[in-house]
């Protein structure tokens, strides 16, 4: 029997974490949409406050900073973290102002812990680390929190090896900074594993039971991530509204029973027919979305064997079916979500102009009103 040694990457431990993407976006969504986003700003805030008040306290004690320039140092490390908490003030921050204010607290926390002449002082101050990269964890990608724990390593090394050479304690020294080691792995990391679970929980959560499609909220939610990740270049959305014809005559002469079984088949021909990028979700009763990122004449296609899937069903029903499209030129932030229930107001009134003339047909129109 032959055995082979399986390495980390093999298994996958490493893959997983380094595959996840940034989460910033499907959090920020997820506390707005439990109106907990003023909460975490003013948390922020406070925290921020409170940390970058250190440094200048610190200046008064007599075991502080001493010399014009470490004070200036320290001040300059205050007069930071303070102008990163006004971030906090005026709204939620964008994805790169997040990441600003994690790299300023980062190099706050590690120039307070390095000015302190105790370094006792100073190794103790990197449990702080843990904090600031509890945020990260939250929020960003494991690069950003690895970055952010290889910093607490380093600053945590100096201020220890500091320490040995005035005590010569190589036990007490080697055990705090385990102890701070043990912070920084256990308070960022495990944070980060936990809020991917709970991504994986929403995700499923946030499906309508009947057909497995998203529900309103999560649909808007996963389409924003999907148009967020491709803001570096422009970006052509589509966005399809699908109503049923005939649904009601189905539902009142063969019952509830077979109506949901048809809501069952539509969904699968939206699956069938979508690209495997389509966003698809069911925004109530018997209407459905679609949207994806491409051309706008491939998904006028799409939509077309749409209705032709639906039309085939042997239920006797159609779908009235209305496209809006739109491009989003590069670097153009996007209003979450006003931006999409614009181009699905669009596609919706291009659904019912489908409907009024007779349904079982496709009609297409632009964000910026033309038809083709």
């Amino acid at each position: 029997m032959t055995y082979r040694v399986i390495g980390l990457r093999e298994c996958g431990v490493v893959g997983w974490w380094w595959q996840q993407a940034d989460q910033f976006d499907w959090f920020s969504s997820y506390l707005r949409d439990r109106d907990l986003q003023k909460l975490w700003r003013a948390a922020t805030f406070v925290f921020t406050v409170l940390i970058g008040t250190v440094p200048v306290m610190m200046v008064a004690s007599p075991a502080g900073p001493r010399g014009p320039v470490v004070t200036g140092i320290a001040v300059a490390t205050s007069l930071a973290a303070f102008a990163a908490a006004l971030v906090w003030l005026v709204r939620w921050p964008t994805r790169g102002q997040s990441l600003a204010y994690t790299a300023v607290c980062s190099g706050c926390i590690a120039v307070g812990c390095l000015v302190v002449p105790d370094p006792y002082g100073g190794l103790m101050g990197c449990t702080v680390f843990a904090a600031i990269g509890g945020f990260i964890a939250y929020f960003h990608a494991m690069a950003h929190v690895l970055a952010n724990f290889l910093l607490a390593v380093v600053v945590a090394a100096v201020a220890a090896t500091r320490w040995f050479v005035e005590t010569g304690d190589v036990w007490m020294v080697a055990s705090s900074l385990l102890l701070v080691l043990g912070l920084n792995v256990g308070v960022p990391f495990g944070i980060h594993t936990l809020v991917h679970s709970l991504h994986t929980d929403l995700r499923n959560s946030d499906r309508d039971p009947l057909t497995g499609l998203l529900n309103r909220r999560s649909f808007y939610n996963t389409v924003h991530e999907h148009v967020v990740a491709k803001q570096e270049v422009n970006i052509a959305v589509n966005v399809t509204m699908v109503d049923l014809d005939k649904f009601k005559r189905l539902n009142d002469s063969q019952g509830h029973a077979v109506g949901d079984a048809a809501l069952v088949e539509v969904a699968a021909v939206l699956a069938q027919y979508s690209g495997s990028g389509a966003v698809l979700g069911r925004l109530g009763g018997e209407e459905f979305v679609v949207a994806d990122l491409g051309a706008a004449s491939r998904h006028v296609s799409t939509a077309e064997r749409i209705r032709a899937g639906i039309a085939a069903l042997p239920f006797g029903i159609t779908g009235s079916v209305g496209v809006c499209s739109a491009t989003i030129p590069a670097g153009v932030e996007v209003q979450h979500p006003e931006f999409l229930e614009k181009l699905i107001r669009v596609a919706d009134a291009a659904m019912y102009r489908a409907k009024r003339s007779g349904g079982d047909r496709v009609e297409h129109r632009y964000l910026d009103g033309d038809s083709r």
